[in-house]
């Protein structure tokens, strides 16, 4: 679902411009509420309290994100924007038109569009695991790396349906992180794919890490002078040989095997569904013939 547009990377003064921003939407028509939860503040419009109420315990009670747990005990706002011309306003414009979401790490701040309901938890989530990631790292890290944790925190599988039917990966195309970086920037399609992308690279360095998962990366990070050099000093390999072994688990993975087995399921149910309606065409047509025939006998 991308409709998250991540950690958004704030300069000096953007947590004070964003609460006084907060403080001037309270004087706007209709006023916005306030809705207290815990450690987390929701911020609402008329009509989504009971809304900003559900997510704001579920923020509260946010555990489990990967290699890092529970999330520090430091306060959260969440602002749920009702149109998108507040949630561009509260985001001043910088992200993409196909965002939905977005978090302020530095602010201790999310925005979602909640201009519909369905997909919020999980929107809430994928912003949350940016919170964690960042408060756990401190310092910037790789865009697919951070998009991709917040895929894998908020369980987005859906995201690889995208992979399955990919033609490029089938055909054995070679995408590197840099690559990836640029789709999550892109347009809606090319974000799509980006998220799922970044998704299978995080996964594999989980894989990598065993039982303990991301956590020795984790553990790591903070203290590196460099992503490259916290994967050194955890899987003893450079950023550019994990690219090359993230390469051949992807085309292992969605290659030409799998795009043949999508594409042979998307037949496979068309071919079904031809078959349903021969059938129910036959039932009909053997009815009206009995019809017909009752009617002869009768004159």
């Amino acid at each position: 679902m991308p409709g998250n547009a991540g950690a958004c990377r704030q300069g000096r003064g953007a947590a004070a411009r964003l609460a006084l921003f907060v403080l001037l939407l309270q004087g706007s028509v209709p006023t916005p509420v306030a809705i207290t939860v815990g450690r987390v503040t929701a911020v609402a419009w008329p009509g989504q309290q009971a809304l900003a109420t559900s997510l704001a315990e579920i923020a509260d009670q946010a555990r489990d994100f990967p290699g890092v747990g529970p999330l520090p005990d430091r306060p959260i706002r969440l602002i749920l924007a009702p149109t998108r011309a507040t949630y561009d306003s509260l985001t001043r414009g910088r992200l993409p038109l196909w965002s939905e979401g977005a978090a302020f790490p530095d602010a201790g701040t999310i925005v979602l569009l909640a201009d519909r309901s369905s997909g919020l938890p999980a929107a809430l989530r994928h912003e949350l695991a940016h919170l964690a990631l960042r408060w756990h790292v401190v310092h910037h890290l790789p865009l697919w790396f951070e998009e991709g944790y917040a895929a894998v925190a908020a369980e987005e599988w859906d995201r690889f349906d995208a992979l399955r039917v990919n033609w490029q990966l089938a055909r054995g195309a070679r995408m590197d992180l840099d690559d990836v970086d640029r789709a999550l920037r892109g347009a809606r399609g090319d974000a799509e794919t980006g998220y799922a992308l970044a998704a299978t690279a995080v996964l594999l360095l989980e894989r990598w890490g065993g039982k303990q998962g991301l956590a020795p990366l984790l553990a790591n990070l903070p203290h590196a002078e460099s992503f490259d050099a916290a994967l050194r000093e955890t899987y003893h390999i450079t950023e550019g040989d994990f690219e090359l072994r993230w390469q051949r688990d992807l085309g292992s993975r969605y290659g030409w095997l799998s795009w043949i087995a999508a594409m042979g399921f998307f037949w496979l149910t068309i071919g079904a569904l031809l078959a349903a309606l021969v059938v129910l065409r036959r039932r009909r047509d053997r009815a009206k013939r009995q019809l017909l025939d009752d009617v002869e006998i009768t004159e």
